[in-house]
């Protein structure tokens, strides 16, 4: 191109530039992205609790706080998508008192768009002890099964997640296809189906080839799952009980082909993974701790861990019984008055892929897990 021709295109480059500039759209989202309880602080199970992240399936949001917290006068906060508004007004005193329910109307930038959250507060439900996996739901694009417990008539969809968010961003399946999903035939009424997929090209591209299925108790930061995807799983709800053994049942098959973490064919055979902790959830210093996929076997905050023994994890198209304790680690044991005041968190992961946090396994490989039992000692 000729120089002159080169500055003759600048200035209609640049108007072409400020003319996008003035014509860009309103943001047409209306969401609440988290929810900051800082003025609950004190009232909160943990310190973790501080900021709430809300997914996108989220339209029920359920505060839990510690008994004798004032809930005829609580102000909670909320982060929207770009420009939005909310009424009530984020961090206006409002009273939730005996299961009120107070509905929140975010509307767009645009103001086209509006959305709706029902908030309530519930003073701290105990985790259950006994999982059927029978309750699911579709996301809110209808792409993914999602987990959750019933507790005293109210929907928990904040202890159980799984990796489906992530794969979400490399797949275009539909539900079943998904790496985690709820199926039918259980043990008992419904179970939880875990499967190895390829994560195709983008994952691939991305150095994720392979999504094992998964589900554990704890949160899933999707924006950080690319970043840093050991880090993005985050392990852990309260606890008040002291574990003694996890007991279920199974049935595993490994896919056909073993590949790497840079989707290389190797040789050997897939094998899946079950293990549970019990974490100090505070430091020394009494700041928040969360452990995730890259420190939740070797934390100096672990103080027990069970995991279910190779010697046991066959591959099995029948049922199959599976019983493992707990055992102390780093020399710790639990405090029975930390453990009243929520000083310890619990959480439990399944995995299709032994190594699949490594992205390496086999396409194809098949956990399914029903009726877990986490079995405690008396602390009478």
């Amino acid at each position: 191109m000729k120089i002159k021709n080169i500055l003759l295109a600048i200035p209609l480059a640049s108007l072409t530039m400020v003319g996008c500039i003035q014509d860009e759209p309103l943001e047409s989202e209306a969401d609440i992205l988290q929810c900051k309880l800082s003025g609950d602080k004190e009232y909160l199970i943990t310190k973790a609790d501080t900021l709430m992240e809300v997914t996108s399936i989220m339209n029920n949001i359920t505060i839990f706080v510690k008994q004798g917290c004032d809930l005829t006068k609580r102000a909670p906060e909320f982060v929207l998508t770009k420009g939005a508004t909310i009424s009530p007004k984020s961090g206006s005193v409002q009273d939730f008192s005996d299961n009120k329910v107070v509905t929140y109307t975010v509307t767009s930038e645009s103001g086209e768009w509006t959305r709706t959250y029902n908030v309530t507060y519930h003073c701290a439900m105990s985790l259950p002890t006994h999982f059927s996996f029978e309750n699911y739901m579709l996301n809110e694009s209808n792409k993914y099964h999602v987990i959750y417990e019933v507790v005293d008539g109210v929907d928990v969809l904040s202890w159980w997640n799984t990796g489906n968010p992530g794969f979400c961003l490399a797949s275009s399946v539909g539900p079943e296809g998904y790496p985690s999903v709820v199926v039918e035939d259980g043990y008992k009424g419904r179970a939880i189906k875990m499967t190895t997929r390829y994560a195709g090209s983008f994952g691939k591209a991305a150095g994720m080839p392979i999504a094992p299925g998964n589900l554990f108790l704890g949160t899933f930061n999707v924006q950080q799952a690319l970043k840093s995807p050991l880090s993005a799983t985050r392990f852990g709800v309260p606890f008040l009980q002291v574990p003694d053994s996890v007991v279920g049942w199974y049935k595993y098959k490994p896919g056909p082909q073993m590949t790497d973490g840079k989707y290389r064919e190797i040789e050997g055979t897939d094998d899946f993974n079950i293990y549970a902790i019990l974490y100090e959830n505070t430091d020394k210093e009494g700041k928040a701790v969360m452990l995730d996929g890259t420190n939740s076997l070797t934390s100096e905050h672990l103080v027990l861990l069970a995991q279910m023994p190779a010697s046991d994890r066959k591959a099995t198209d029948q049922w199959t019984r599976f019983s493992f304790p707990f055992k102390a680690q780093n020399g710790q044991s639990v405090d029975l008055n930390r453990l009243q005041k929520y000083g310890y968190s619990f959480g439990i992961v399944f995995s299709s892929s032994l190594k699949g946090d490594d992205f390496t396994g086999a396409v194809g490989s098949e956990l399914y897990v029903d009726e877990v039992e986490i079995v405690c000692k008396s602390i009478e």
